[in-house]
């Protein structure tokens, strides 16, 4: 009598068998496939395909610029004969007042986070680009980062009928509080969607990725404020966009989010499969520096976007997708 015993992530399982004759082979298989749906059960009476799925939701929102993912209760994950956690959701970029779906999130959950994987999958090779965001100084200086003004960069608009929407990215001559920048912004009919955060990079974290040219620019790789989520439990969540009347309420949501994985994740979770790098001294420097941003994702009617010309703080004009009319004013 042959017996072995293995430990896998939220339960322990004995199992017993002898391979004397077909027949034990047979009752050998059939313990097996029961064990595999013991599991299956298990997996889907528990919360963990919701936190890996919650969880890479706000990697989304911190790191995409202006994407979100698709978030609900108890989604449709599956666990492999291997225990390998399958999951997959949409990703959508608001354009308007609409979401548009964009790409699916596929995930693949390992008993170990270094083998687990994840991949974006774009449906159209137009949708995987995204928008860059200059910082106002170098943070190994101080010294001030100057950008040349491109009027052409407006002519996308000029062009389009007036009864069309869409997505503009920009970045400032100078770090603002989320508040005064939503405050700046509220005297346009747009929605702010994201907004890059200053969180210590080339400062307090020295490795990380960055891109400079001629001394005029320099962007940084960084995560954003986007709007805020927060897992309840196993049978609620909530979620708040961005607004200057709810920002404080955002940036609560986004440090107690970053402290929960922090304290709960290992690095390997955080780093390789959230691709969440330097969380924690990012987390650090935002609870003793406070939040500072240098632009913003917006969404709005052409005419409107084309309004934001008026504001000298604003640099590096980018302009994304368009779509027909969906708005309504606030």
């Amino acid at each position: 009598m042959d017996k072995g015993k293995r430990k896998e992530g939220f339960m322990e399982i004995s199992i017993s068998f002898n391979c004397k004759n077909t027949s034990s082979l047979v009752d050998y298989w059939w313990i097996i496939f029961n064990i595999y749906a013991f599991l299956t059960i298990g997996y889907s009476a528990t919360d963990i395909q919701n936190k890996h799925k919650f969880n890479m939701n706000l990697a989304i929102d911190w790191t995409q610029g202006g994407l979100y993912g698709e978030f609900y209760l108890h989604p449709g994950g599956e666990i492999t004969p291997f225990l390998t956690q399958e999951i997959s959701f949409p990703v959508y970029r608001t354009v308007g007042k609409e979401e548009n779906p964009v790409a699916v999130m596929n995930m693949e959950k390992r008993l170990l986070s270094m083998f687990s994987t994840k991949e974006l999958d774009f449906l159209r090779p137009s949708d995987q680009n995204r928008f860059t965001y200059y910082l106002p100084e170098d943070p190994r200086t101080g010294e001030k980062l100057y950008f040349k003004k491109d009027e052409q960069v407006w002519v996308p608009l000029e062009m389009v009928h007036e009864g069309t929407v869409a997505e503009l990215a920009f970045s400032t001559d100078r770090y603002y509080e989320p508040r005064a920048l939503l405050e700046i912004l509220s005297k346009y009919d747009i929605d702010v969607l994201w907004m890059p955060l200053y969180s210590g990079e080339l400062d307090t974290i020295e490795d990380v990725g960055f891109s400079i040219a001629g001394g005029s620019f320099m962007s940084v790789e960084t995560l954003g404020l986007s709007k805020g989520r927060e897992l309840l439990g196993e049978s609620s969540f909530t979620e708040i966009w961005i607004d200057k009347e709810t920002i404080g309420r955002n940036q609560d949501m986004m440090l107690r989010n970053m402290e929960k994985l922090i304290e709960n994740e290992s690095d390997s979770y955080l780093d390789h499969f959230l691709g969440l790098r330097h969380l924690e001294q990012r987390h650090e420097f935002l609870e003793e520096n406070g939040f500072k941003v240098y632009g913003a994702v917006v969404t709005g009617p052409v005419k409107e976007l084309l309004k934001l010309q008026e504001e000298e703080t604003f640099r590096g004009i980018q302009v994304g997708e368009f779509d027909y009319w969906n708005w309504e004013s606030k």
